[in-house]
C-alpha cells in the first residue's frame, strides 16, 4: 500500500436518496488506509447536480488525501 496514493473525489447516494461524497483510490486499487473509505455528509436538500458540481471543483484542486493518527 502506498501513502502517497491519489484519491479522486466521487459522489455517492445515501439509501434515502441524499447524496455525499466518498474519496476513492484515482487507480481504483484498494485504498492505502487500511480499507477506509473517507466521505463528507452534505447538508440537507443538497442536489445530486450540486454534489457532482462540488465533486468536480475538488478533483480539479486535490492531489491526495491523508490522515493523521495520535
Amino acid at each position: 500500500m502506498n501513502p502517497d496514493q491519489q484519491h479522486r473525489c466521487t459522489v455517492q447516494v445515501k439509501s434515502d436518496g441524499a447524496p455525499y461524497l466518498a474519496f476513492e483510490p484515482s487507480s481504483g486499487e484498494r485504498s492505502s488506509f487500511s480499507n477506509s473509505l473517507f466521505t463528507l455528509d452534505l447538508r440537507p436538500g443538497v442536489t445530486l447536480d450540486k454534489a457532482n458540481d462540488l465533486a468536480a471543483q475538488i478533483n480539479a484542486q486535490l492531489w491526495g488525501v491523508n490522515t493523521t493518527i495520535f
